[in-house]
Formats: C-alpha cells, sequence, structure tokens
C-alpha cells in the first residue's frame, strides 16, 4: 500500500491526496462528570474559596501523584510561576536563566518582579534548555533558573541540578505542558525547587490536567511553599495554620494583597481529569512513537531525542520532528510544510516563536516609564544572531498534533505521506 502511494503523483502538483482521514481526535472527555462536580460546588455555593473541600481534595491527590507534600492551587499558570520566583527570593537586580524557546508567560513574572531575563540555547535534537550554555551563562547576579520541559519533552534533570547546585542558584521547573512526565522515575516537578503547571484550556486540546484558566506549584520545601502562600494566597481558608514561620502568620489572613487563587470550578475539572491522565499521555506516548518508528531511514526528517532518564508525557502542543534540508537538496521548509500540507498531513511549522526575539527582550523596553528597569539602561537586548544555535534549528522545526485514539488509519497514511513527499522531493525543487 505504502508503495503505490509513495508512485503516486504529488497532491501539490495535482495528484491525490495520501491522507484521506481526518485529522481528529476520537477521545471523549469525561463531561457528564464534569458536569455533576461543577454542579455540586454551585449547589454548594462554593463560587469563591481555596484551601477547603474540592479544591483542597485536588491540591493533596495532584501533590502526592507528583510525590511532594506540598501543592497550591493558582489562578493560572503564569501566576504559579509568579510565586515561585517570589519564594525562592527574586527580585531587582537579579539575572534568571531561561531557555529561548519557549512561551513568554514562563519569564515574565521574573521581569515584574524587577528580575533581568538571560536567555540560553536549547539543545537542537530536543528543544529543551542546553545545560552547558546555561552554566556559561551564570554570574554573580544570577538568582535561579527557570526551565521548561517544552512540548513534554524533557530537560537533563541530572545536569541541571548539578550546576545549580554548584553554583547556589534555585530551580523552577516549568511543568506546563507535560503533567505526568518523569525523569529517572521521579514526577517531573518533584526535583527542582519548584514545580509549577498551566491547567490552560480544556480537554483534550488544552493542557494535560485542563481546568479552563488555572494552575498548581509543587514543593518538597516548606520555606517555599509558606512563601508562595504568602505571596498569592489571600484569605485562603485554613491559612494562619499553614503559615507556621511567625513573621509570615503575622501577615495572615490578606498577607500581601494579592489574591492569584483558583476558582474551585477549575480544581473540581481538574480532580476529575486526573482519573483519565496516566491513559492519556500511555496512548498519546505511544501514537507518536508510532510516527517516530514510521519515519525511521525517511532522509530528511527525525524525531526529537530524549535523554536515557528522561519519559516524556503530557505532549501539549504536539509533537515535533526537525528537518535536515541538506538531505533533500536544500529543499525549503516552507516547501516541505507545503506539500506534506497538500497531502492531508495536519502540519505546523513550530509552536512558539524565539522567546529572546519577541520585541519586549530583543530590544528592551522601560516597562514602568521611568528610565529604571530590567529591561533598560545596560541591557544588551537580543538582536538577530544573538542565540545562533536556537535560531537556526527554529527554522527547521516540523510540529504535528498527537492524539489519544486516532481515526483509525490517520497515523499510516500520515507516514505514507511523509515517504511519498520525500521520495518526490527533486519535483519540488
Amino acid at each position: 500500500m505504502v508503495e503505490a502511494v509513495i508512485a503516486q503523483k504529488l497532491a501539490i502538483l495535482g495528484g491525490p491526496r495520501a491522507v484521506t482521514v481526518p485529522a481528529r481526535e476520537r477521545w471523549e472527555p469525561p463531561k457528564e462528570k464534569i458536569k455533576e462536580v461543577v454542579c455540586r460546588l454551585i449547589d454548594e455555593g462554593a463560587y469563591s474559596v481555596a484551601g477547603v473541600g474540592i479544591s483542597l481534595e485536588f491540591e493533596r491527590r495532584f501533590a502526592e501523584y507528583i510525590g511532594v507534600p506540598y501543592c497550591i492551587g493558582f489562578d493560572h499558570g503564569t501566576s504559579a510561576l509568579w510565586a515561585a520566583y517570589y519564594a525562592v527570593g527574586v527580585g531587582p537586580g537579579d539575572e534568571v536563566l531561561h531557555p529561548c524557546y519557549t512561551w513568554i508567560c514562563s519569564i515574565a513574572p521574573a521581569v515584574h518582579m524587577g528580575a533581568r531575563p538571560v536567555f540560553c540555547e536549547i539543545d537542537p535534537e530536543r528543544l529543551v534548555i542546553d545545560p552547558v550554555d546555561m552554566e556559561r551563562r551564570i554570574t554573580p547576579r544570577t538568582k535561579a533558573v527557570s526551565i521548561v520541559h517544552l512540548y513534554g519533552n524533557v530537560c537533563d534533570m541530572d545536569a541541571i541540578m548539578s550546576i545549580a547546585r554548584r553554583h547556589g542558584i534555585a530551580v523552577i521547573e516549568d511543568c506546563s505542558h507535560c503533567h505526568g512526565a518523569e525523569w529517572d522515575g521521579k514526577k517531573l516537578g518533584s526535583i527542582g525547587d519548584i514545580g509549577c503547571f498551566s491547567m490552560q484550556g480544556g480537554p483534550p486540546f488544552g493542557k494535560p490536567i485542563a481546568g479552563g484558566e488555572a494552575g498548581l506549584a509543587v514543593t518538597s520545601n516548606r520555606e517555599y511553599y509558606e512563601r508562595m502562600l504568602l505571596f498569592s494566597q489571600l484569605n485562603r481558608v485554613g491559612l494562619e495554620q499553614e503559615l507556621t514561620n511567625p513573621e509570615y502568620r503575622a501577615f495572615a489572613p490578606t498577607n500581601f494583597g494579592l489574591k492569584f487563587r483558583p476558582h474551585p470550578w477549575a480544581m473540581a475539572v481538574g480532580l476529575v481529569l486526573m482519573d483519565s491522565l496516566d491513559y492519556r499521555n500511555e496512548r498519546r506516548r505511544q501514537y507518536r512513537q508510532k510516527i517516530y518508528d514510521g519515519l525511521a531511514g525517511v532522509p530528511g526528517v527525525r524525531p526529537l531525542k530524549s535523554y536515557p532518564k528522561a519519559k516524556p508525557a503530557g505532549f501539549y502542543g504536539g509533537m515535533h520532528l526537525m528537518y535536515h534540508p541538506q538531505e533533500l537538496g536544500g529543499l525549503p521548509v516552507e516547501r516541505l510544510i507545503e506539500a506534506l500540507q497538500a497531502e492531508g498531513v495536519d502540519m505546523h511549522h513550530r509552536g512558539y516563536e524565539l522567546t529572546h526575539r519577541l520585541k519586549l527582550f530583543a530590544e528592551g523596553y522601560d516597562i514602568y516609564g521611568k528610565g529604571v528597569g530590567p529591561l533598560v539602561g545596560d541591557y544588551p537586548g537580543y538582536p538577530p544572531g544573538s542565540l545562533p544555535v536556537s535560531e537556526e534549528a527554529h527554522r527547521r522545526i516540523l510540529g504535528m498534533p498527537v492524539f489519544i485514539e486516532e481515526e483509525p488509519g490517520y497515523s499510516d497514511q500520515v507516514i505514507a505521506a511523509f515517504k511519498k513527499v520525500t521520495s518526490h522531493y527533486r519535483e519540488l525543487l
């Protein structure tokens, strides 16, 4: 069958499409269970409360799942990161190391706390922070490193933790894409000082545990836990009892006046979705591996690599491959994507732009309009070519969806389409 597809004329040149099965997710979210728990909260009048009931139940279950003693719910993953930066002591004049390829919300809270972002190269075969380049950028002003397990791909936690401990800097894990992923048998979020998770969107296309708009932070460090409570959880039920540090308890229950608490309905949805997380992760992992295995030996495309100790999961943002144009006569990546799309492959080129090349960071900006702040003065900016390894790799990323339950036959046809296009690449030059 594959041979017959390969022999056909390319669809972009007028031939038949290789993919006729729709790119559609067949897994159905547990909508009735979600309705049940949300309606229960409505009946209870639980519209704005944290630290009790379903919200507390979910926090405890998630903490147990990750393997840590402490978990706090937030209104957004961004807020969880903001509280984490505060907890580890990030403030004006500090530097925070960060991968250059991710979403702006991962680093923006540190900037609004007066810290300067220092962007690091990514590993072009894994799309996550390069520990060697990370260590190279540490200075006496470095307070923390915020790493991102992008698209569920796992960072080299052994190297990162070794470097961080050697230099005395905190490690914040942004696990927004990878609920349930592991490093050496440990759940991500439990390895660094604090792990942060986003719950944006709804199932099945939102974050792995989605609740509309919400987030979570986990830690094994009691001091960091209490600092996050102090910073963000105004009027949380039981706050005074949770704050064992007398200095912090003196501020309760109003703390610093910031209420980054989650909506209880989001926590309820998250609790329901915990039941299917491992199933969804395993099915997506199997789907991705089938594509990777099917494309083994196909010229011009390579699956993302994983470290031996890594177990990717979550896969928010889909699955990715790296394009090697020299193997297809220098065929531009845009032309390859166009040809694959014409064959019916759900294909897009990368999910995010390079963070350091966003206007805010590339040029700097006087955020507060007073001539002070982390992105003015001697801020160097990030002109083109600042991070050459990442900028070159970014042009070669191929992205596709990853399914829990695909339409039967879709992945087989995708593999055939790749083989068809790469076999006829000369006709595209």
